[in-house]
């Protein structure tokens, strides 16, 4: 797929044609959190079974593993301060927001991973596999067509009002 048609797709989540990336100031690690630590996706998005949004990680919540020394890689180490001085400082790291949907679409993140029974990579991919943050939504799934066929491969209805507001 071009990089034109791409960046195109992804004007129907909310981006505009030609958008620069998302370049987040932590470029957090999932395939280390996610697969050699073995966390589970609501470890950080602590919301994503509970509530219509997952929510961002805060820094308490990093802290509470990135107190100590959690490694010897000098650039981890350097994004390691970066989260004790934003702690210190009573301040929040600005995580950049990836996904958007438009303000007439509904989503909710507890109906389909608490209810649903979705697993967080049904719309998200493989997150496991990524050593930095995702800089653009997976487009196949935010789209409504994606949505729709997810709908009806898993035999639930496609009713325009659960989602359209």
């Amino acid at each position: 797929m071009s990089r034109t048609l791409a960046a195109c797709l992804a004007s129907a989540l909310g981006f505009a044609c030609g958008d620069p990336p998302v370049v987040q100031p932590i470029p957090f690690n999932h395939q280390i959190h996610l697969g050699s630590v073995g966390l589970q996706c609501d470890a950080c998005h602590e919301r994503a079974y509970t509530h219509r949004q997952a929510g961002i990680p805060r820094v308490d919540l990093c802290l509470g593993c990135h107190a100590g020394d959690v490694t010897e890689n000098p650039a981890a180490l350097r994004h390691v301060e970066l989260l004790r001085r934003r702690g210190a400082e009573g301040r929040e790291v600005e995580w950049k927001r990836v996904y958007r949907l438009p303000r007439h679409v509904f989503f909710s993140h507890r109906r389909h991973t608490e209810l649903g029974k979705l697993e967080c990579s049904a719309c998200h991919g493989d997150m496991a596999r990524l050593a930095a943050p995702p800089e653009r939504p997976v487009e196949e799934a935010l789209s409504m067509d994606g949505c729709m066929d997810c709908h009806e491969k898993l035999g639930v209805e496609n009713e325009c009002a659960w989602c359209h507001r």
